[in-house]
């Protein structure tokens, strides 16, 4: 008898293919838009958007728990305190831009 081979389908993509995706919690808060990619020696760090906040969330599979390429979403599970402990989140209102580079604005630190 033949041997019967267990198979698993891997899910794959490039940043390019998820920028612009909406972020969600686990309480089902929407983020923001996944606005760009930071790689860093360890693990990449994903900067989220919205209309008058930025958060950094690094990219960790205890984090992103599910990207769906099919309805542009990535579901994240923060610890608890996060943002008071990890985050870093900014004020857009608040931020002075310096310049903006292909779509994408670049805030004074």
């Amino acid at each position: 008898m033949g041997s019967v081979r267990k198979t698993t389908v891997k899910s794959s993509w490039k940043v390019a293919d998820i920028l612009g995706f909406e972020v969600i919690d686990q309480d089902g808060t929407k983020l923001g838009l996944l606005a760009d990619v930071i790689s860093t020696g360890n693990n990449d760090v994903w900067t989220i958007k919205s209309d008058t906040e930025e958060l950094l969330i690094p990219a960790l599979k205890s984090i992103v728990t599910k990207v769906d390429i099919s309805k542009k979403r990535i579901f994240v599970s923060l610890p608890e305190g996060y943002s008071d402990i990890y985050g870093t989140k900014i004020k857009l209102e608040d931020a002075v831009v310096i310049e903006e580079i292909s779509g994408i604005t670049v805030y004074e630190d």
